[in-house]
């Protein structure tokens, strides 16, 4: 039977590769395997290097602690290089972040906080997932995220405006193992 999940994926290091890995490595994973646009945002510290966000969705047949295990596993494979913006080391970061946004109508906080209180706080994460799941009722709040997405877009200061990006989704995905490149 499965699982509908939702995915938000993010990333401000080496970004078109980091979302091309995910891609690769999430799709066997699920099956009706959906993909939002690419959306560009600035980061939430201003000096870092702006993200590329999207979120993906499809029905699993994993349980929430195996998937969560297995993202964890993509996040490391995906490995971590040094950060170096506008002459500002951040040092050592992570190339890639996966959060499950919801795993079916499922509440809880551990492995993770279900559903993500991304989906009604972020526009990085809510105008994609309207995207490819507008009808979705968020499992707490009993609001569709077409209407989370509504009252959302007019109050977005200009600071956490996103931008829809051209991305080449037909490249090849970098092999990465988990060793800093």
């Amino acid at each position: 039977m499965g699982t509908q999940v939702y995915l938000g994926i993010g990333s401000n290091l080496n970004r078109d590769n980091a979302i091309l890995f995910a891609i690769e490595q999430l799709q066997p994973l699920f099956s009706d395997f959906k993909r939002s646009p690419v959306y560009e945002s600035k980061a939430i510290r201003e000096a870092e290097p702006n993200f590329l966000n999207m979120v993906v969705g499809g029905v699993t047949e994993l349980s929430l602690d195996e998937l969560y295990k297995s993202l964890k596993a993509i996040e490391e494979r995906a490995g971590c290089e040094l950060m170096m913006h506008n002459s500002t080391n951040f040092g050592l970061k992570h190339r890639l972040d996966i959060d499950i946004l919801v795993f079916g109508d499922t509440v809880c906080t551990e492995p993770c906080k279900l559903p993500r209180h991304d989906i009604q706080d972020y526009p990085f994460v809510t105008i994609p997932l309207n995207d490819i799941a507008p009808d979705l009722e968020h499992p707490i709040l009993k609001i569709k995220v077409k209407e989370l997405c509504e009252q959302m877009l007019p109050h977005i200061p200009e600071n956490r405006q996103v931008q829809k990006v051209d991305f080449d989704f037909n490249r090849a995905a970098p092999a990465w193992n988990g060793s800093e490149n």
